[in-house]
């Protein structure tokens, strides 16, 4: 019994996936919440949970990306997996980081999701579904052995951070206020940043992690 819980507000979506699950020999016990307040309740009250299926775009105080963090930190042995309707690589590679086992598109078919949960479920992980051009994701991430590490090109999440905050255009005092660190903390994250690319700047460094979709400027 595999003991699952989606995250996710749009009611079709949800009736089609206990559907397709339903019609599966591997027997599911699904609920659903829609907002990351409630996964955070049910999570509490049913640790048995296995794993998490999170949307992206829930209508709701805090997204499905940063829910992944707070699951991640909060329950340390529940799995977790995105569907969404985006495949933007950055996304992607956010979910990763924050410790997903799959990236699957909504327009995937039933039979790959309950199969990739189902591979969630046993252990295994980095599944993208058909519909997501995984070899192109691999490649963006410097291979699967680098991305299975959680760390695309050696970065840290808060590498990451530092990183998109200065493609957005933040200075190091702004980076240091949105991250709660010092400006000299930030120039250290800057000077790592440079040495994981081999540049000698951070510009170099923002345009190439924005070339790979690392990043979005």
């Amino acid at each position: 019994m595999i003991n699952l819980l989606l995250i996710e507000d749009s009611a079709v979506f949800v009736m089609g996936l206990k559907l397709a699950l339903g019609a599966d020999p591997v027997s599911f016990c699904v609920e659903s919440v829609a907002s990351p307040k409630a996964a955070v309740a049910y999570l509490n009250a049913h640790p048995a949970t296995d794993i998490a299926v999170v949307d992206i775009t829930l209508e709701a105080e805090t997204d499905g990306l940063d829910l992944l963090d707070i699951l991640r930190k909060s329950f340390p042995t529940l799995k977790t997996m995105v569907l969404s309707h985006y495949k933007n690589p950055s996304y992607i590679l956010k979910a990763i980081t924050s410790g997903a086992c799959a990236y699957l598109a909504k327009d995937s078919s039933p039979e790959s999701i309950v199969r990739a949960i189902g591979d969630v479920a046993a252990g295994k992980c980095l599944f993208f579904g058909e519909t997501i051009e995984s070899e192109r994701i691999l490649r963006l991430f410097g291979g699967r052995e680098n991305l299975e590490t959680r760390k695309p090109l050696g970065l840290t999440p808060r590498e990451l951070e530092v990183l998109q905050l200065t493609s957005s255009g933040y200075s190091n005092a702004q980076i240091a206020s949105a991250l709660e660190i010092s400006v000299n903390t930030v120039d250290s994250y800057k000077e790592r940043i440079k040495s994981r690319f081999g540049l000698d700047s951070i510009i170099e460094c923002v345009a190439t992690a924005a070339a790979r979709g690392i990043v979005t400027v």
